[in-house]
């Protein structure tokens, strides 16, 4: 019989996001840039990586499946209404919306054995990620629209690293950028870095990656994140995190102090 093909494009988050409607559905094909997010879920028979060519306008590909469905959560009734993304795709696809917004990231006793060396060598270990999408910055006193400045990052790593005393794991871009941070000498992928978060202390970030993979149902680890807009905020975040929104809307300045007392406390109730 043949399969339903759903076609995933965006970002990471959103394919994250996604991933919280697999429980309702059942024996299905996903194509997605993010296609290890999806290989080991028990409803996701096969994950293609996403390639434009191999499925539009390419007649002998789309014929191996029943019904073929472009699924983007930036629907006209997310746009127009204050609802979170995974409530979004749920009504896209005619299920009920979800109060508990967990996303569903599977792992094997494989990824056990894999990452196993690694984390016997980071031990006890915060993660932290506080550049997105403007990665131009590379001066200390630039702050973008979703990034964190250098010298705020920086203060924050040495808080963590020096004052409580954690090993600090700054991940994707820029991952040598900032002092004091661990230096490993493996390249790192997105499913890794979803497995890890599971295993750390805790993370504090912005709104992008770590923020979805935190809302893993498998992931008891827990964060601080930084948005730059409540209505930002009410779109993309968890509330099983502590979610600080900036003074100073649109650009990214936070009291550190307030960071690190408030991933103090989210660690001291663990």
């Amino acid at each position: 019989m043949k399969k339903d093909l759903y076609v995933l494009d965006g970002g990471i988050g959103k394919n994250i996001c996604f991933t919280s409607c697999l429980d309702k559905l059942n024996d299905i094909t996903i194509m997605s840039t993010w296609p290890k997010i999806f290989t080991n879920h028990p409803n996701v028979n096969f994950a293609y990586h996403y390639d434009l060519c191999a499925w539009r306008d390419n007649t002998e590909f789309l014929n191996k499946f029943n019904d073929v469905y472009l699924i983007d959560g930036y629907s006209s009734y997310f746009l127009k209404n204050k609802i979170h993304l995974v409530n979004s795709f749920r009504k896209i696809l005619g299920l009920e919306n979800l109060n508990d917004l967990y996303s569903e990231i599977y792992f094997t006793d494989e990824d056990d054995e894999n990452m196993q060396p690694l984390l016997n060598q980071l031990q006890n270990f915060v993660m932290v990620q506080f550049v997105g999408s403007d990665e131009s910055y590379m001066q200390t006193d630039f702050v973008g629209s979703r990034s964190l400045s250098k010298k705020q990052s920086q203060q924050i790593i040495d808080i963590l690293n020096f004052d409580l005393k954690l090993n600090v794991l700054n991940v994707f871009s820029l991952k040598n950028f900032f002092d004091n941070t661990c230096k490993i000498d493996i390249n790192l992928n997105y499913i890794n870095y979803a497995y890890l978060i599971k295993h750390s202390v805790g993370f504090i970030g912005i709104d992008s990656s770590l923020n979805h993979m935190s809302s893993n149902k498998f992931c008891q680890s827990k964060g601080v994140v930084l948005w730059n807009d409540d209505n930002v905020k009410e779109r993309y975040s968890y509330k099983k995190n502590i979610n600080l929104t900036t003074n100073t809307p649109k650009i990214m300045r936070f009291d550190v102090n307030t960071v690190i007392d408030n991933f103090q406390k989210l660690i001291s109730k663990e």
